[in-house]
């Protein structure tokens, strides 16, 4: 009996420690750890970024005021350049529908303001050449040319101006600089072979014309000014080919038939000229008319 009342008081003395401490209120160092404890347990896991990564990231949060100054930069050069594109609209508006004083006034003020600016300086020459001024056109394309040497355009109508002035080896000269700037230029290369043509250099005209048709087969307008060289030669066969060859691109174009139907003439060739005339009736008028007086002098 003794033994089993020593068995049990040592039980109960092996087990009192965990019954204590379950029992216990916690001190507040306790409190303390299980709340840091479970504070990390919140907390998300940080990965680990790769070096590499890392660089990249920073460059790119190191270079946002970079972008934003970039940003704002761009949004103001697209302001800038919407601004100057209505501008530039609204001048080609002007001088297309051919109200060339309200333009020179509009084109004025962007010139002092951007002397520098060879387009804007060309377009007020334009204008003032449709609007009559050609000693002011003058003066603005050679700025022009100034500005910008290579650019074909002003040479172009320069030699324009220098043409109507009765200056041909002016306009010749400008031509001839335009041309080796814009070797493929077809409307350049024809108004420089029809000066060759008018001051008797028919060999440097055949050479243009040919050039002409080499690059663009279609310009047609060289076929007839090829056409009316050979008329002054007599090569009156070669002229009618050339001729015939221009029909194909512009089919109705009376002056071709005119053309035709005025060497069908000088061959004696009267028929074939008749029937020209025919054709012209439908065309236009005022060239059968024209034509009909060559085929009958006599008016019968």
């Amino acid at each position: 009996m003794k033994s089993f009342f020593s068995i049990l008081i040592t039980t109960f003395i092996l087990f009192l420690p965990n019954i204590s401490y379950s029992d216990a209120t916690p001190t507040p160092e306790a409190l303390n750890a299980i709340k840091e404890y479970k504070d990390t347990l919140k907390k998300p896991v940080k990965e680990k970024v790769p070096t590499e990564k890392r660089k990249a990231l920073n460059t790119k949060e190191i270079s946002r005021p970079q972008e934003k100054t970039q940003l704002k930069f761009a949004s103001k050069k697209y302001t800038e350049e919407v601004h100057q594109n209505t501008y530039k609209t609204k001048i080609d508006t002007l001088i297309e529908s051919g109200r060339y004083a309200e333009a020179i006034r509009e084109l004025i003020p962007l010139v002092k303001k951007e002397p520098n600016n060879y387009e804007l300086r060309y377009k007020l020459a334009v204008a003032y050449i449709e609007y009559g001024t050609p000693n002011k056109a003058i003066e603005e394309l050679n700025n022009t040319i100034k500005l910008k040497p290579d650019f074909a355009p002003a040479h172009i109508k320069l030699a324009y101006i220098m043409k109507r002035k009765g200056n041909i080896d002016l306009a010749l000269r400008e031509l001839a600089q335009a041309s080796e700037l814009s070797p493929n230029n077809v409307d350049l290369k024809f108004q420089l072979g029809k000066i060759y043509a008018e001051k008797g250099y028919k060999d440097k005209a055949t050479e243009e014309f040919k050039n002409i048709l080499y690059i663009d087969p279609s310009y047609y307008l060289a076929n007839i000014a090829l056409s009316d060289i050979l008329v002054e030669m007599r090569d009156y066969e070669n002229a009618i080919e050339e001729l015939k060859i221009a029909s194909i691109y512009s089919p109705k174009n009376p002056e071709i038939h005119f053309r035709l139907g005025r060497i069908y003439m000088l061959q004696g060739n009267k028929n074939s000229a008749i029937e020209e005339y025919r054709i012209l009736k439908d065309l236009n008028p005022e060239f059968a008319k024209n034509l009909f007086a060559l085929i009958f002098p006599d008016g019968k």
